[in-house]
């Protein structure tokens, strides 16, 4: 079985260690190093290209969202599970915003952060319990409208495929589920983007999970 490779970036040694306790009883991930600030943790992830990167929203030199985003601009193809205290909406938007595919508070990141793995190693998003509610909270008047144009423009296609993204289904999945090929389905999301105007990384899954439970 092939690993996935991984790095750990956080300026707090004991909270390190404890992250890479956990991923030493993974089998499907192999820890290739670790870093103390944002600066050695970019350092590392351009020379060693891992799949996944854990990093620490707050660290010194540069901010785990700071290297999500200059590592993302330059089209590596690294992924990025992101640690935080902050419960805060606009981080998390924020976080959302620069492409991350994870999003673990600290207070139980060491719980969930097997799952969360396994759930962004297979094309995934994963947050918190406790912050889920970010992403469904506006009002009923701009949910009813958004979903309203949303059906008016998307194929009964589209609308499945905006469905499944919501319950947090990969194109993976999605082509399993609907028998069409992966690339099939990826074009499918870029029409759906393209007619609901969405743009930016992660911006159809935002879009479809904001409206959970609306298709």
């Amino acid at each position: 079985m092939k690993k996935n490779t991984a790095i750990i970036a956080d300026d707090h040694p004991i909270f390190r260690g404890g992250v890479r306790e956990v991923l030493s009883e993974l089998r499907n991930i192999e820890l290739i190093g670790e870093a103390k600030d944002g600066a050695e943790a970019y350092g590392l992830i351009v020379a060693l290209r891992p799949d996944l990167a854990i990093i620490d929203l707050e660290m010194p030199l540069l901010s785990g969202l700071d290297v999500c985003k200059k590592v993302l601009s330059e089209k590596h193809q690294t992924k990025f599970i992101l640690l935080t205290m902050h419960r805060e909406k606009h981080f998390f938007k924020a976080a959302l915003d620069a492409g991350v595919h994870g999003y673990l508070l600290k207070d139980n990141a060491v719980q969930d952060l097997v799952q969360c793995i396994e759930n962004v190693c297979t094309g995934k998003f994963h947050t918190s319990a406790a912050i889920e509610h970010f992403l469904t909270e506006h009002t009923e008047a701009h949910q009813h409208r958004a979903v309203h144009d949303a059906n008016a423009m998307l194929s009964p296609t589209e609308k499945i495929i905006v469905k499944l993204i919501s319950e947090g289904k990969s194109s993976a999945d999605i082509a399993g589920l609907l028998f069409i090929s992966v690339n099939t389905v990826d074009n499918h999301r870029h029409n759906i983007a393209r007619k609901l105007e969405l743009e930016g990384k992660n911006s159809l899954m935002k879009f479809a999970m904001l409206y959970k439970g609306q298709w």
